[in-house]
């Protein structure tokens, strides 16, 4: 995937599809044949300026390493955002200049696998990170797996390579350190890959919303017992997912955007049904599973790469990643159940006109109450972060863009909470304010990394998904933007005078 520059594949439309062959079939022919590939059109590019700029054909997505490699204007390109960097640590590659980089990184690891990379596939008695080898080179105390590569190598597309592949894995599952525990953790990954828990956990939230939306068109009791069914499905898959990331990685895992997403949206499942619970008449649940489900989607779009990232340095304290990267994200998956409540008003109570029968389960009040215990949350997250970074950097505050950021945040929602209680917001007020601040959280968590990309926070760092946000960003506009007119035209037609009450009321003051 990293390879090949795209994020995600299925199973017929990946490079293993395109190459006419599965995923091992294609890394045995990097490893062993990578002449063989070196003229298929294997990596992508999709920048039609970039392409139109260095003499690419603008309708192909796929090029060949060869071809990349006697393009001089691609490495024109990226060699210029390179000086500029050199310059000026701070500078930012241009789209152009960030497509050409990642079309090198993909290359390179092309030509990686040509120079024989070795590959952490042999387990360490000294260290839990496995060995390398490959068929020309190897770590220490891995050269009994290098000779097996090596003879797999030369048996490659023969049929003697099934009979070698065995050997392999037989060196591999004899050595001392392949231990029960080491097997466990790794029979637990392939389940894991092979399960896709948090995709199962997607499906079952959509179904689970729309059996609540039936049963709320139709008031049908089958089809609120099916969605709790669903619900219940959901919740299950998604512990299940977590518990394997935590018996696989041995922490918790918000290490990066992909796992950060995920409790995010856990958290907002909890949240709603600790609400619903106390709660009954309200849409709380709801809310949290369109909450996870967001949150679910969102992190299907981080690549494969940035989701089993190696754990930086500075996170490797259980201690303060439970303490303040669980209570950050937690916030954030609070708020963004404020805001799918502050959706549900919106639609229901302005665009839909539907008043709530009862005040203490009014919509509007649930947002309030979300906002609170996700702005308590932030607070004290941000709090204990400094704490850690006093730990770690050896001051409490430095004004980093992810400190200043997450302040921003605080304030916003202190304001936005303050504005509600003293009476200068009201409910619309309110809902639509609960929108614009997780605007707000979602630059503190995805501009300042992906964006900004700069601070000492830069394990968090990343590429991509700016056409998403932006998209999204528009379409909050636009529906904000809507509500907000169809709520004053309401509050028009309702202080506007009759015709009658204005005739009676000319008649009775007539002379």
């Amino acid at each position: 995937m990293q390879l090949t520059g795209r994020t995600s594949w299925s199973e017929s439309r990946g490079p293993e599809a395109f190459a006419g062959r599965d995923s091992l079939e294609l890394l045995g022919d990097l490893m062993f044949r990578p002449q063989a590939l070196a003229s298929m059109e294997l990596i992508r590019l999709d920048r039609r300026p970039l392409k139109k700029q260095v003499g690419l054909d603008e309708e192909r997505r796929f090029f060949s390493a060869n071809e990349l490699v006697m393009n001089r204007g691609l490495a024109e390109v990226a060699d210029g955002y390179r000086a500029r960097r050199k310059a000026d640590a701070k500078a930012r590659p241009t789209p152009d200049e960030k497509a050409a980089l990642e079309t090198q990184e993909s290359l390179g690891l092309f030509m990686m696998f040509a120079d024989g990379m070795p590959l952490a596939i042999v387990p360490n008695e000294a260290d839990p990170a496995f060995l390398r080898a490959s068929a020309t080179i190897s770590d220490p105390g891995a050269g009994d797996v290098q000779a097996a590569l090596a003879a797999l190598g030369a048996a490659w597309g023969t049929p003697d390579a099934l009979d070698a592949a065995k050997g392999l894995a037989s060196i591999i599952d004899a050595s001392p350190a392949y231990t029960d525990v080491t097997k466990s953790r790794v029979a637990q990954e392939v389940f894991y890959n092979d399960h896709g828990p948090w995709k199962w956990a997607a499906i079952a939230s959509g179904l689970s919303l729309l059996a609540l939306l039936f049963g709320w068109l139709t008031r049908w009791k089958p089809a609120y017992v099916g969605a709790g069914l669903l619900i219940a499905w959901a919740v299950g898959e998604q512990l299940l997912g977590l518990g394997l990331r935590i018996s696989i990685l041995g922490r918790a895992p918000v290490s990066n955007t992909y796992e950060a997403l995920l409790w995010m949206g856990l958290v907002a499942v909890a949240v709603g049904l600790v609400g619903q619970v106390l709660s009954r008449k309200s849409w709380y649940l709801a809310g949290g599973m369109a909450a996870s489900m967001i949150a679910m989607l969102f992190a299907m779009l981080v690549p494969l790469a940035d989701q089993t990232n190696t754990l930086p340095a500075v996170l490797r304290s259980n201690y303060w990643l439970i303490l303040h990267v669980l209570t950050i994200v937690a916030s954030y998956g609070a708020l963004l159940l404020a805001a799918v409540l502050g959706h549900v008003y919106l639609i229901r109570n302005v665009l839909m006109r539907r008043p709530d029968s009862d005040q203490q389960s009014r919509v509007i009040v649930q947002v309030y109450r979300v906002m609170q215990l996700g702005l308590v949350l932030l607070t004290i997250g941000t709090i204990l972060g400094g704490v850690w970074a006093a730990d770690s950097w050896g001051r409490f505050w430095g004004w980093d863009p992810k400190e200043t950021w997450s302040l921003i945040s605080i304030i916003v929602y202190f304001a936005l909470i303050h504005a509600r209680y003293v009476g200068w917001l009201r409910d619309t007020g309110l809902a639509v304010a609960s929108i614009i601040g997780f605007m707000a959280i979602v630059w503190t968590f995805y501009g300042v990394n992906y964006v900004m990309a700069s601070g000492l926070h830069s394990y968090g760092f990343g590429s991509g998904g700016e056409v998403y946000v932006a998209a999204w960003a528009g379409v909050e506009a636009l529906f904000v933007g809507a509500c907000l007119l169809v709520a004053r035209s309401q509050r028009t037609r309702r202080t506007a005078p009759s015709p009658t009450t204005s005739g009676a009321s000319a008649l009775a003051t007539a002379p």
